[in-house]
């Protein structure tokens, strides 16, 4: 699978237990999305990608009335995967934490490398 590296700023945020820092990532288009697997980011959907295999799925599926969300959750679910497109972000951000960090993802669009790799359980 190809590998992306993002930079993304991270943010503090408070909630009642406490500060912790997080990636909303507030930096992505509305194009893209992210897909987080046990509740981790791992995944980038990038929708500009019209005539990925994936991409192509998703989009027909969004066409019939489906809801993003919907589609990823069974998606993951097909290959024995926890994905969603939620973070788990709880809380509010604090001005000014901004602080600029990397992350790697993968770009998800195509489903082949888990049966490649024998992933699909």
């Amino acid at each position: 699978m190809e590998i992306v590296i993002l930079q993304i700023e991270t943010y503090l945020f408070e909630t009642e237990e406490g500060q912790f820092r997080a990636m909303p990532f507030y930096e992505l288009s509305i194009d893209e999305c992210i897909v987080y697997e046990n509740k981790v980011p791992k995944y980038l959907i990038d929708f500009n990608r019209r005539q990925a295999p994936l991409i192509k799925h998703i989009v027909s599926k969004m066409d019939n009335g489906d809801h993003l969300e919907h589609i990823i959750v069974n998606l993951g679910r097909s290959i024995g995967k926890e994905w969603t497109t939620r973070h788990n972000i709880l809380g509010t951000d604090i001005p000014g934490s901004e602080q600029v960090e990397e992350i790697k993802l993968f770009i998800l669009d195509d489903l082949s490398e888990f049966e490649k790799n024998h992933l699909i359980t």
